[in-house]
């Protein structure tokens, strides 16, 4: 047998000497002067008292002594907290504190004291304990939350912290297991954390809703309508969960129509989580301004198939539309081979009236199954639009056979285009050379499409020499079956196609997550890290 203090010994000289050295002399064992330390030690299965400790076999060892300290960093300083003695590579600890840091160490245990090994340790953090309750909708408020708790028995709870807020949970609060934290601000996110003895011992995160300082709080088993017609100009409505219908009356008693807004009005959903339902549509009259945010527009039971926004006065010169986090929805209705469509038929937006708008936005919006029969899905005929801003949208299953956005050329006006971040899937799906994403025809105006995800359309982008030529960047698409959609470049067409994608990105399947249903969560990695589309289906 060879020592390590042979090979020392022997130095350069054995280096010279082994390639004609006898056999016999070879070295075939190392023996050390004591067992390895444990390597690869790792805690898993940490929850708030427990957790897992296992390491790598260490040969030679009858047995492993391990030692827990507690709120430590691989100081290892002081008493352990636990000292155990383990048979095997792994073992289970118990009884610790939660939201603690620990470091645990082990060593390899010999026959021979002489050659026990030297320790080896991991450093972990066992779980908050979770005695904090989800708040639930009537608990959270523009600028308040109410916080509910169950704390186990010798859990003295102290206090509450939410941002730079940090409230002292009196007696009368630990008896009744809730408290009310105020000071925050109108539809924010937060994360609320309690504590007890400067631990952390639940933690739950919530979003304030809309403001309501001035608002009007409406309810679903309010008269809706007559709320609307009797609001002062520039009034706030607050609308809890629930459906809001706008009645037809006569014989369409039942089905919805047409609700007039003739003074600036916002209307708002209060609780993101629940969105109130609004089945009907609006005619807009007069200089005014609306601003909807948080709902769902329902024009699936309409007793007319008009537009969900029909511009009425022609003297009007109005401020700003804006709609914002809304689902707007029709009705795809399959009776056998039949498909036919219900609600908001003629499309989402009409103007065939010489009025004027500073800005139209639709922001964070969902768009299906509007059919757009008669009308184009956003159809400006006679009316002027400042600006139009299309972001962060979703649009499926609308305007198989006819246009996506039209705007007509009035008197030489200047119009300014964005389409920013929209997913916009099986739209103009019906044969045809004449339908279009764009059919815009002001030469004077701009358009800038930017980082969209177009997949399973017959569409082009137009065939309008008025059309201006777009700012194109980051757009990708798939299944656009007229590949002039990206392309001009091809003579025998140029009369009929102009201004494609030249930069376009043919991509392949985005892998949707369920399109069928509205999830287009993207699952193709190479189409995610392009950064198109909506930007909650990518994230």
């Amino acid at each position: 047998m060879k020592t390590l203090k042979n090979i020392l010994g022997l130095g350069l000289v054995a280096l010279t000497l082994t390639a004609c050295s006898d056999v016999a002399d070879e070295i075939t064992e190392l023996t050390l002067g004591r067992n390895l330390s444990p390597i690869d030690i790792e805690a898993k299965n940490v929850n708030e008292t427990t957790a897992n400790l296992q390491w790598k076999a260490v040969e030679g060892a009858v047995s492993y002594k391990i030692e827990v300290f507690a709120n430590d960093s691989l100081t290892f300083a002081g008493t352990p907290q636990q000292t155990l003695t383990s048979e095997t590579n792994s073992i289970a600890l118990k009884n610790l504190d939660y939201d603690t840091k620990y470091s645990a160490r082990v060593q390899a245990i010999s026959l021979d004291p002489s050659r026990d090994s030297k320790f080896h340790g991991v450093f972990f953090r066992t779980s908050a304990k979770q005695f904090l309750k989800n708040p639930k909708e009537e608990d959270i408020a523009d600028r308040s939350v109410t916080l509910t708790w169950e704390a186990e028995e010798g859990y003295d709870v102290s206090t509450i912290v939410i941002g730079s807020i940090t409230h002292k949970i009196t007696d009368e609060e630990k008896a009744a297991g809730k408290a009310t934290v105020e000071g925050l601000t109108p539809e924010t996110t937060y994360t609320a954390y309690l504590y007890y003895n400067d631990k952390q011992c639940g933690n739950r995160s919530f979003t304030t809703i809309m403001d309501l300082n001035g608002a009007t709080l409406v309810h679903s088993g309010d008269d809706f309508v007559q709320i609307v017609a009797d609001a002062e100009e520039g009034a706030v409505l607050a609308l809890y969960g629930g459906n809001y219908d706008i009645p037809a009356g006569g014989d369409n008693e039942g089905l919805s129509t047409s609700l007039k807004i003739e003074k600036s009005i916002t209307i708002n959903g209060i609780f993101p989580t629940n969105k109130p339902v609004i089945t009907g549509r609006f005619e807009l009259y007069g200089s005014i301004s609306v601003s909807m945010s948080n709902l769902v527009l329902d024009g699936q039971n309409n007793a007319t198939t008009d537009q969900l926004f029909n511009l009425k006065d022609a003297n009007a010169q109005m401020g700003t539309i804006t709609v914002k986090n809304c689902e707007i929805k029709g009705l795809k209705v399959v009776a056998g081979e039949t498909v036919s469509y219900k609600g908001y038929n003629k499309g989402l937006f009409y103007g065939n009236v010489a009025c004027s708008i500073e800005s139209v936005t639709f922001e964070d919006c969902y768009f299906h199954d509007i059919e757009t029969d008669g009308g184009d899905f956003f159809d400006i005929r006679k009316s002027i639009i400042g600006k139009v801003v299309f972001k962060n949208n979703t649009i499926y299953n609308c305007a198989a056979n006819r246009d996506l956005f039209r705007y007509d050329d009035v008197s030489g006006a200047t119009t300014e285009f964005i389409f920013e971040n929209n997913t916009i899937d099986n739209v103009i799906t019906e044969d045809g050379t004449t339908r279009r994403l764009l059919y815009i025809r002001t030469p004077n105006g701009s358009i800038i499409w930017k980082n969209n995800l177009i997949s399973n359309t017959k569409a082009v982008y137009t065939n309008q020499a008025k059309t201006p030529v777009p700012t194109y960047e980051n757009n990708a698409y798939f299944n656009c079956t007229n590949a002039s959609i990206f392309d001009d470049t091809n003579d025998a067409e140029a009369k009929v196609y102009w201004k494609g994608d030249k930069n376009g990105q043919k991509v392949d399947d985005p892998k949707y997550a369920d399109s069928a249903n509205g999830d287009f969560t993207i699952g193709n990695e190479s189409v995610k890290n392009l950064k198109v589309g909506a930007e909650k289906w990518y994230k």
